[in-house]
């Protein structure tokens, strides 16, 4: 990707604009504790946004790689949680060393005054661009359902031959896994796992190529990280505000998406 692309552009502006009004804010903050001058302040500050946009950065690729999106309410908290004590200690810890290499070793003491009230605005920090990453990655769901393939019907060349099963080599080993067999396929990264009533088996193949290629009467895709097999769904809960719960024959429990779940309800004439 071009980095000097205009919306690239414009973003670094967005981001610069947001950095210097973050330092003009913390400046101030800062010039009622300490002895230092606001111009002094201003840079120390500015470099702290920097690190708050990586530490952002840092957040978004662990939620993605995490699929923490798809956690249920507890684990997704206790992850959140964790996950926030790791990026403030990095997000403070790289904060106090430029502090200490634009304030100077002689002012380590005033230094040790700003760190509580540094820790405070992290964690003021954390709780929005946490929620904004957050809304975002679930919002994005709804984008891979309305970009599916059509697949013309009226054209015999381009039909999509439906699977009836699928072949996972696992070192020497070749698995063949009847497609009826299969409870829920998750994304995995640049693989697929392909979840059993008693395995589990890594597939490198993406999830748009099974929600093309299987039944589409018994296979739904209920979430941008789940598809999930109709006839091997025991219970469906409601979840938070518009989300659904499925518990599986194979007792996992996976979140069907407010657009997935529209999709199931047609599938199964709800």
């Amino acid at each position: 990707m071009n980095i000097f692309l205009p919306t690239n552009i414009l973003r670094l502006l967005i981001m610069t604009v947001l950095c210097i009004v973050y330092a003009l804010f913390q400046a101030f903050a800062f010039s009622w504790l300490v002895s230092f001058s606001y111009l002094t302040l201003f840079f120390d500050a500015f470099f702290n946004a920097i690190f708050v946009v990586l530490s952002s950065v840092f957040l978004n690729k662990a939620i993605r790689f995490g699929n923490y999106v798809a956690l249920g309410f507890f684990q997704r908290l206790i992850n959140y949680t964790a996950l926030g004590i790791l990026t403030l200690g990095i997000w403070i810890g790289l904060g106090l060393l430029g502090s200490y290499l634009i304030l100077g070793k002689e002012n380590i003491t005033e230094l040790r005054w700003m760190i509580p009230m540094k820790v405070f605005i992290g964690i003021l920090l954390y709780i929005p661009i946490l929620q904004f990453i957050h809304n975002r990655i679930e919002n994005e769901e709804v984008d891979e359902f309305e970009d599916a393939i059509p697949i013309d019907e009226n054209n015999t060349e381009s039909a999509i031959e439906i699977l009836d099963r699928v072949v996972v080599k696992t070192g020497q080993k070749i698995h063949v896994i009847n497609v009826a067999d299969i409870v829920y396929i998750q994304a995995d990264g640049d693989y697929v796992q392909l979840i059993t009533d008693q395995n589990h088996f890594l597939k490198e193949e993406t999830m748009k190529y099974f929600e093309i290629n299987l039944p589409s009467t018994t296979f739904v895709r209920i979430h941008r990280s789940y598809i999930v097999n109709v006839e091997k769904i025991l219970r469906i809960e409601l979840y938070e505000k518009k989300n659904q719960i499925l518990t599986l024959t194979n007792g996992h429990k996976i979140k069907a998406s407010a657009a997935g779940y529209r999709l199931l309800r047609e599938v199964l004439n709800l």
